[in-house]
C-alpha cells in the first residue's frame, strides 16, 4: 500500500515536472485566457498579464513587434531601431513612432516617458528586465517563431483584440506566396538556391530553420542547395568553402562591404557558376533576417521574384 501511495506520488510529481516544463514553449504563442469588457488577460513567457483590451500606447522593443502591430494595421508609439535605424520595410509605417533606443539596449527612461499602456518584448532579450517593465506599463514577452510564424500571429492577434486584422494579413501573404511559388515552378524548375551572408567575423550560409529559410524551401517551394542547413539557422564557412557553393543561385547580406569585395577579386568566387551565369543577388538584411511576419516575407518574396522571373 505504502509502495502504492510512493509510485502514485512520484508519477505525480513527474506528470507536473512535465507540465512545467512544457509551459514556457506553449506560451510563446500569446493565449487569451479570459476577456472583460476593459480587459484581457493573457498568457505568455512570464506568467500571465492583464492588459487593455484595445491598447493604444503600444511600445515595441523587437522589430518583429512592430511588424506584426503594422500588419495588423496598428501603430507603436515607441520602438526600437538598429544602426542603420527603423526597418526599411518598416520606414513609412514607422514614421510617427518614437525611438526608444537601441533594439539590445533599449532605454527604459524613454519607455517610461512615452506612457505606453502596453510593452511587447522577445522573452530572450528582456525576461531579466520583466519587473522593470511591468513597472512601466503591462508587458507580454514572447519569443519570436522559429518557423511558423501564423500561429504566432493568431496569438498576438487574439490578444489585440484584432484576430480578422491576422487572419487578413496571412491570407494575403499566402496568397502572394503561391503566386510566385507557381511562377518560379514553371521558369526555375529544379534549379538551387542558396543565402550567403558575409560578416566582418565569418561568412553563413542561411538554412531553413527561421526567418527568411521558410520563405525561401516552404512557402516559395525553392530548391536548397546542398550546403544549405535545412534544420539550422545556418552554418559558418570558411574562404576555402567558396568552391562548394555551386548553387544556381545565391543570395547575399553583406554586412563588410571590403571583405566582400575581396571575395569578389579572388579567383574561387570568380568561378563559381552562379557568378559566371551572373545570378548573383545582393539583398538587404532587414527584411531578409531581421524580423518576422507577411511584410518581411513579402519583401522577400518581391526580391526573389525580381531576380528569378521573367518581366
Amino acid at each position: 500500500m505504502n509502495l502504492s501511495r510512493r509510485m502514485a506520488g512520484l508519477l505525480g510529481t513527474l506528470a507536473l515536472a512535465a507540465l512545467l516544463t512544457a509551459v514556457p514553449a506553449m506560451a510563446q504563442v500569446a493565449q487569451v485566457v479570459s476577456t472583460a469588457e476593459a480587459t484581457r488577460v493573457v498568457e505568455h513567457a512570464k506568467g500571465q498579464s492583464e492588459i487593455p483590451a484595445e491598447p493604444q500606447r503600444i511600445v515595441t522593443l523587437h522589430n518583429v513587434f512592430a511588424e506584426a502591430l503594422t500588419a495588423l494595421g496598428l501603430s507603436p508609439v515607441g520602438s526600437v531601431e538598429r544602426p542603420s535605424g527603423m526597418p526599411v520595410q518598416l520606414a513609412a509605417a514607422l514614421a510617427n513612432t518614437t525611438s526608444v533606443g537601441h533594439h539590445s539596449e533599449p532605454d527604459f527612461e524613454l519607455v517610461l516617458g512615452l506612457e505606453p499602456d502596453l510593452i511587447l518584448a522577445q522573452d530572450s532579450q528582456q525576461g531579466d528586465n520583466y519587473a522593470r517593465l511591468s513597472a512601466i506599463a503591462p508587458t507580454l514577452l514572447l519569443d519570436e517563431p522559429d518557423a511558423e510564424w501564423r500561429d504566432w500571429y493568431r496569438g498576438l492577434g487574439a490578444a489585440l483584440g484584432k484576430t480578422d486584422a491576422a487572419e487578413a494579413a496571412i491570407a494575403a501573404y499566402d496568397e502572394k506566396a503561391a503566386a510566385i511559388r507557381a511562377a518560379l515552378a514553371e521558369q526555375r524548375p529544379g534549379e538551387t538556391v542558396l543565402l550567403l551572408r558575409v560578416r566582418e567575423k565569418d561568412m553563413r550560409v542561411y538554412g531553413g530553420a527561421r526567418r527568411s529559410g521558410p520563405v525561401l524551401y516552404q512557402d516559395l517551394g525553392l530548391t536548397p542547395h546542398a550546403m544549405v542547413p535545412l534544420d539550422e539557422d545556418h552554418q559558418e564557412i570558411s574562404f576555402e568553402n567558396l568552391p562548394e557553393l555551386t548553387a544556381d543561385h545565391i543570395f547575399i547580406m553583406v554586412e563588410d562591404a571590403e571583405k566582400m569585395t575581396t571575395i569578389e577579386q579572388s579567383d574561387l568566387w570568380q568561378r563559381l557558376p552562379a557568378v559566371q551565369a551572373g545570378h548573383v543577388y545582393k539583398v538587404n538584411i532587414e527584411p531578409w533576417n531581421q524580423s518576422v511576419g507577411p511584410i518581411s516575407f513579402a519583401a522577400i518574396i518581391d526580391d526573389v521574384a525580381a531576380a528569378l522571373l521573367a518581366s
